[in-house]
């Protein structure tokens, strides 16, 4: 049976105009057409569902490209990461899939938990055991010892090391690979403005997943964590925060390397959204961003320098994380639009056909096109 839908308006995520008084019919999972609701046709034989949302606009699904299922969003998440059991983190994680989708997140990208939650959690979203979004899962991620994230992450200091422990990742089943290459400010003691991987380490990183054919994705606040990771070919950049070494400085942002992020393609996923967040939802109006992270005007300065030479964004929560709720999706298109000044078209364009590049599934999903897999 076919499944009509009906709206006011499509946004096919090309970059195309909307399409006005627009129906798209679904087949066997898949678009079989787009079209005008006077041009559409359905056979008097044959059978079909419709839909219509009459001041509503259908368009593809959100890709949240950065997430902590097992976080628990509140103000003492760092206790709770430290504290609870996998049993618990995965009822966390039922919750979090389910606000998700809820939001109009299609496709979910988790970046760092615990391999016994989240690898499980998306077996049962396939089996449609739980309602839930498409999960691409790194599972654990790879860190130094005593490194970001080192109490749910891997812990690899040498390359060798670093490259078994890929290879125990994707042995597990993942479909992308997270790797730390600065400190972090969710784990105390950490170094935000150092890095703690060399390229070479990076890059035999980069090497070994290529050849099990997965992305990497780099966690890098420290500006001279960036640049490794842009040497070493790292395919997402994680925050990409391009702080300076010396507090004082603030940054440390490398025009012509943000000119090699846009010529060699890697993705960033500048986690946008987290400063307003922090701000609406902290007592004080400031949240835990503090120090290295207060400077937002800066930072957007920075980034939309990125966007002006043609850095292609990805739309990242961090959900999980303190204040990142897992149905706050909404948020980073709309910093993007107030902070980045791009226009509400090219930020949905980055929440669905650039995410959906960046994972490898342009393909399937992120624009909404008669043949690809009805994610709408």
């Amino acid at each position: 049976m076919k499944l009509v839908l009906k709206a006011d308006h499509l946004i096919d995520s090309t970059g195309a105009d909307p399409i006005s008084n627009a129906a798209l019919v679904v087949e066997n999972g898949r678009i079989s057409q787009i079209t005008t609701q006077d041009k559409l046709h359905i056979g008097e034989n044959e059978e079909a569902k419709i839909i219509a949302v009459d001041d509503g606009t259908i368009m593809a699904g959100f890709i949240e490209m950065h997430s902590h299922i097992h976080c628990s969003a509140q103000e003492d998440a760092y206790t709770h990461i430290t504290t609870e059991s996998n049993e618990t983190f995965l009822m966390r994680g039922v919750q979090a899939v389910r606000a998700a989708v809820g939001s109009g997140v299609t496709t979910m990208r988790d970046l760092g938990a615990r391999n016994e939650v989240v690898f499980p959690l998306k077996q049962a979203i396939e089996d449609g055991i739980i309602p839930g979004p498409r999960m691409m899962v790194a599972g654990t991620p790879i860190t130094t010892t005593g490194g970001h994230c080192n109490m749910f992450g891997t812990e690899a200091n040498t390359s060798e090391e670093v490259v078994a422990a890929i290879r125990q990742q994707f042995k597990l089943g993942a479909d992308c690979i997270k790797i730390m290459s600065t400190g972090g400010g969710f784990t105390p003691g950490t170094n935000v403005r150092a890095p703690q991987y060399p390229v070479e380490t990076l890059r035999a990183a980069v090497v070994d997943a290529e050849r099990l054919n997965l992305r990497v994705s780099a966690h890098c606040h420290a500006a001279a964590g960036v640049r490794n990771c842009v040497d070493a070919g790292i395919h997402c950049l994680i925050h990409s925060s391009w702080l300076a070494e010396d507090e004082a400085d603030m940054f440390d942002y490398s025009p012509d390397y943000a000119d090699m992020i846009a010529e060699k393609g890697i993705f960033v996923d500048p986690t946008l959204a987290l400063s307003r967040l922090n701000q609406l939802r902290s007592v004080d109006g400031i949240g835990p961003a503090s120090g290295a992270f207060a400077s937002t005007d800066l930072r957007y300065e920075i980034l939309r320098d990125m966007w002006d030479r043609g850095v292609k964004f990805v739309t990242g929560m961090d959900s999980g994380m303190t204040n990142a709720h897992f149905n706050d999706f909404a948020y980073i298109p709309e910093v993007m639009v107030d902070e980045l000044h791009i226009t509400p078209m090219e930020a949905i364009v980055s929440a669905t056909q650039v995410s959906a590049d960046c994972l490898g599934l342009l393909d399937e999903i992120g624009t909404l096109e008669e043949g690809k897999a009805a994610d709408v």
